[in-house]
C-alpha cells in the first residue's frame, strides 16, 4: 500500500527537526559573527527599501551577494549532513530515515524490491535540495555578483517548481509517486498492512 502524502509530510517534518539539531550541533561553536551583523544589516534594510531606487536596490544585492558568501560554510556542512542522513543513512537503513521509521513507511523500488543508493540519490537530489546547495558552492566562486544572484535565484525557481509538482503528484496520483519518484523508479510504502 502507498503511503499517504499526510505520512510523508509528517515524516520529513520530524526528519527536518533532526537536521536541523544536527546542523545546529555541528556548527555551534563557528562565528557567525559577520554573516550576523549582514543579515541584521539587511533586515534593517529592508524596512526602507524603495525597489524604484536603484542605489537602494544595488546596495540589497551586495548585502545578499555577501550573505551568500558569508553563508559557505553552513552551505557546505549542511550538504555534508543532507547527503549523509538522506542518502547514506536511508541506504543502510533499508530505504528509511528516522522520520519514515516512525511513520513506518518506506521507499522501495518499481519491483518492491530493495532500493540501491543511486535510486535514493536521484530521488534526494531534488527534493531535499542536494542539487541547489551543490550549484551555489560552485557558482559562488565562478560567478560575479550579477550573474551568481541570477543564476541562483532562477535555480531556486526551479527547485521549488519542483517540489510542488512533486508534492501534487502524491496529493493527486493514484500511486502517490512524486516527480521524484518516477525520476529513480522508486516507491514510498506504509508498512501498516
Amino acid at each position: 500500500m502507498e503511503a499517504t502524502f499526510g505520512q510523508r509530510l509528517c515524516a520529513y517534518f520530524i526528519d527536518f527537526i533532526i537536521i536541523s539539531i544536527l546542523l545546529t550541533l555541528v556548527t555551534y561553536s563557528m562565528d557567525f559573527t559577520k554573516r550576523n551583523e549582514i543579515y541584521d544589516e539587511m533586515l534593517n534594510y529592508y524596512s526602507e527599501y524603495d525597489p524604484t531606487n536603484l542605489e537602494q536596490t544595488e546596495k540589497l544585492l551586495d548585502l545578499q551577494y555577501q550573505y551568500s558568501k558569508e553563508s559557505i560554510p553552513t552551505t557546505a556542512i549542511s550538504l555534508i549532513i543532507t547527503i549523509g542522513y538522506f542518502v547514506v543513512f536511508q541506504y543502510l537503513n533499508n530505504g528509511q530515515s528516522i522520520g519514515k521509521k516512525l511513520l513506518k513507511i518506506r521507499i522501495v523500488g518499481q519491483d518492491n524490491s530493495k532500493v540501491n543508493i543511486m535510486q535514493i540519490f536521484i530521488r534526494s537530489i531534488f527534493i531535499y535540495q542536494i542539487i541547489l546547495s551543490i550549484t551555489d558552492l560552485i557558482i559562488i566562486y565562478t560567478l560575479n555578483k550579477t550573474d551568481y544572484l541570477n543564476v541562483y535565484g532562477i535555480l531556486t525557481w526551479i527547485n521549488s517548481i519542483f517540489i510542488i509538482i512533486s508534492a501534487l503528484f502524491i496529493l493527486y496520483r493514484k500511486d502517490k509517486r512524486g516527480l521524484h519518484d518516477f525520476m529513480a523508479k522508486t516507491y514510498v510504502v506504509s508498512e501498516r498492512g
